[in-house]
């Protein structure tokens, strides 16, 4: 080929891959990496406030007959009232949540009510005591103490995120013991409306035993940084029955032995506030 000929054929050539030379001096830089989300699992750590609301509950008690002849239990009596008053309780715990909706922890609660409880006194105490054949006779104990309440549980949730990821509601359950600790009753007797000077009281020592617990749970998380959590929700707890208070002096003296009023276990409604914090 002559150069002349060669000249404007390199000339084509050059001029169709100037563009592809051109891209190819061009660089794309590669897309940045998506960085993953953090897993939504790890140890949590927890803290409640609430306030329990009095309760009305059942119980009973035996009567001694201290007379030789008819020594021993003569029969058994429920409680008109068997109540614990309303009170804060305090929760702590430590928990580990395993998926985005399901977690669990344990948890301690302490509980401190007063109880208050009201009986009838037998018919044979109000007519030795006030004269049954009095008209308009009243003859009733009025029982006060306090109690300690503890409760150990294992509980697991499912948080149900229909709110978005800042509002999330959770159901729980749990299961568990519960510590109960009376302290020491006065029970006065008080007849005919507490108008006769023979009225009489009596000291009975507490009792305290470990008892199964149970409890079920509502609410609502709120993200406030991402580790922090607040949480606000309802609390109900059953706790069985078990021993509440001894005989008194007088009646161990008689060979009284063991408890003499039982109550017969209680449902606690609370509802609660707390912070929750997750480690990542």
């Amino acid at each position: 080929m002559s150069r002349s000929r060669f000249l404007p054929v390199l000339a084509v050539l050059m001029l169709a891959s100037g563009p592809a030379l051109a891209a190819d001096l061009i660089e794309v830089p590669p897309p940045a990496p998506i960085e993953p989300l953090p897993a939504a699992s790890g140890w949590y750590l927890r803290g409640d406030v609430g306030y329990t609301f009095k309760s009305r509950n059942e119980g009973s008690w035996k009567f001694w007959n201290p007379d030789p002849v008819y020594r021993g239990v003569d029969d058994t009596f429920n409680y008109d009232d068997f109540d614990l008053d309303g009170g804060a309780s305090f929760g702590a715990g430590v928990g580990y949540r395993f998926t985005d909706n399901f977690r669990m922890d344990a948890t301690v609660d302490y509980f401190n009510p007063d109880f208050k409880g009201s009986t009838q006194c037998p018919s044979y105490v109000a007519a030795s005591q006030y004269g049954q054949a009095a008209p308009n006779i009243s003859c009733k104990y009025s029982d006060k103490a306090d109690v300690d309440i503890w409760t150990a549980m294992a509980n697991a949730y499912v948080d149900l995120p229909v709110f978005g990821p800042l509002v999330v509601p959770y159901i729980g359950a749990g299961i568990g013991a519960a510590y109960v600790d009376y302290g020491n009753l006065r029970s006065e007797e008080c007849g005919v409306e507490c108008g006769i000077a023979t009225n009489r009281s009596f000291d009975h020592k507490g009792l305290d035993d470990w008892r199964f617990a149970a409890s079920l749970m509502a609410g609502a998380t709120v993200d406030l940084t991402g580790a922090l959590k607040l949480d606000a929700g309802y609390k109900y707890t059953h706790i069985s029955g078990g021993d509440a208070f001894a005989y008194d002096a007088a009646d161990q003296a008689t060979g009284a032995k063991g408890a003499q009023l039982k109550d017969d276990g209680f449902d606690l409604h609370t509802v609660r506030v707390g912070l929750r914090y997750e480690f990542h």
